[in-house]
């Protein structure tokens, strides 16, 4: 994010906990950069800051390597710095992701770069859309027979 003072960009990481129904911002530190030793330094700091090392038991991320990395992840580094395992709440969203992701390349094959050309291509028309008349696809008649089975497995499986 762009610093305040000099308008460069920088790293920030916002460090919050939470429990007794309350959440509570400890800090939203400058990095110097987005390793997992940097992440881990700045947040077992704002622990130590606000007399918090003893009491923490679980910790959200995302699924980056900078965090996940089983050696230098800043959760690892956490866990070593305080002295003792935590348990891991990984941000489902980016599990479902690399799920998606791989359903992606499985039907539409692989992109060759952050611009996939279906998505360009429906980004450049949307304003030609007639977003006023939106109905669902499984209301269609062509579609509903196919997620029939889909529905019938899956609420079985569950």
């Amino acid at each position: 994010m762009q610093d305040l003072t000099t308008k460069e960009y920088v790293e920030r990481l916002p460090i919050l906990v939470s429990g007794n129904g309350t959440v509570q911002l400890l800090n939203v530190p400058k990095l110097p950069n987005g390793t997992g030793s940097e992440m881990a330094k700045a947040v077992v700091g704002a622990f130590e800051d606000w007399d918090l090392t003893e009491r923490i038991g679980g910790m959200s991320f995302d699924t980056t390597s900078s965090n996940t990395g089983r050696n230098s992840g800043a959760c690892v580094l956490i866990e070593q710095q305080l002295k003792k395992n935590i348990l891991y709440f990984a941000y489902r969203h980016h599990v479902l992701e690399l799920l998606l992701a791989a359903a992606f390349t499985t039907v539409m094959g692989p992109t060759l770069g952050p611009e996939v050309t279906l998505f360009k291509r429906f980004q450049d028309h949307w304003k030609f859309i007639d977003r006023s008349q939106f109905e669902s696809g499984d209301s269609h008649p062509h579609v509903r027979p196919l997620l029939d089975p889909v529905d019938k497995n899956w609420f079985q499986s569950t």
